[in-house]
């Protein structure tokens, strides 16, 4: 089973669309080597507003009587660098990662 596929496994859907899948998991550094392809610039934008808005949704609906302030600082923490680095460490994304040489070499799949 290749990394992307353990991906999918962990995630519980199959991408029908390969090309979608590894320009999600292209970084940067790939591009930046090799001169040519998408990376994942565009779709981390996309991404992050993504769950942004489906963070902020659920806490509306969960917590009511939660101020917007309180809910801020939840979604905050939610979305934050540590907390998404953790969820894609338990599924597995590193491994699936296309990096750079220099990126790989200083850990950029950790």
């Amino acid at each position: 089973m290749t990394p992307e596929e353990r991906l999918e496994e962990a995630l519980g859907h199959r991408f029908t669309d390969r090309g979608l899948l590894r320009w999600s998991l292209t970084h940067r550094s790939v591009v930046a080597e090799d001169g040519e392809g998408p990376d994942n610039e565009r779709l981390e934008f996309l991404g992050d507003a993504v769950l942004q808005l489906v963070v902020t949704d659920y806490l509306f609906a969960t917590f009511s009587d939660h101020a917007e302030g309180q809910m801020a600082k939840v979604r905050a923490a939610c979305v934050s660098r540590p907390a998404l680095a953790r969820v894609a460490r338990a599924i597995g994304v590193g491994p699936a990662l296309q990096l750079g040489k220099g990126e790989a070499r200083t850990g950029g799949a950790e």
